[in-house]
């Protein structure tokens, strides 16, 4: 995850995907240093144990 000094449509969090890649961008402005920990973490977590997974094509 990565803050940023805006998002469009003053959204708060927006994930981004793009060649075979996946970020979550989340405006410094409403998400503090520890709010973006949290939600870090928790991520980790849902990869971690398989509730998300990436299928990009070629992709291993």
């Amino acid at each position: 995850m990565e803050l940023v000094d805006g998002l469009p449509g003053g959204r708060a969090v927006m994930g981004v995907e793009q060649e075979g890649e996946f970020m979550w961008l989340a405006d410094r402005h409403h998400v503090t240093p520890q709010a973006r920990d949290e939600f870090v973490e928790q991520l980790q977590r849902i990869v971690r144990e398989g509730w998300w997974v990436q299928n990009w094509p070629g992709a291993r």
